[in-house]
């Protein structure tokens, strides 16, 4: 999985949690507590959404600011989110063109 090979792509230094913000473990809060309790004293969140929706725009900051308060001292930033972006569309189209191969329609 990506974030456990990520650390080795910066030199061992960087942990990776990956966290979720409904229907999957670990949730935000739980991963946060896992950086904090591993030493960790800046936090970056990596939004992997493709639209800034509420999740983006409202669900991780009031998650953040939780987490401020719970954990003073603690740095937090949001990445930006997927977005549009040609490499992503790239993507769907390769994965389109998988599925049109892959066999008899249903």
């Amino acid at each position: 999985m990506f974030w456990r090979r990520w650390p080795a792509r910066c030199g061992g230094s960087t942990a990776i949690e990956p966290a979720f913000l409904e229907l999957a473990q670990p949730d935000i809060p739980s991963a946060i507590d896992r950086c904090v309790a591993a030493g960790a004293r800046r936090v970056l969140f990596v939004p992997y959404f493709l639209y800034l929706g509420g999740h983006v725009g409202r669900d991780l900051p009031e998650h953040i600011a939780q987490a401020r308060f719970k954990h003073p001292g603690l740095e937090i930033r949001i990445a930006p989110h997927l977005g549009f972006d040609r490499r992503v569309v790239a993507v769907v189209v390769d994965r389109i063109a998988q599925g049109l191969r892959g066999g008899k329609w249903t």
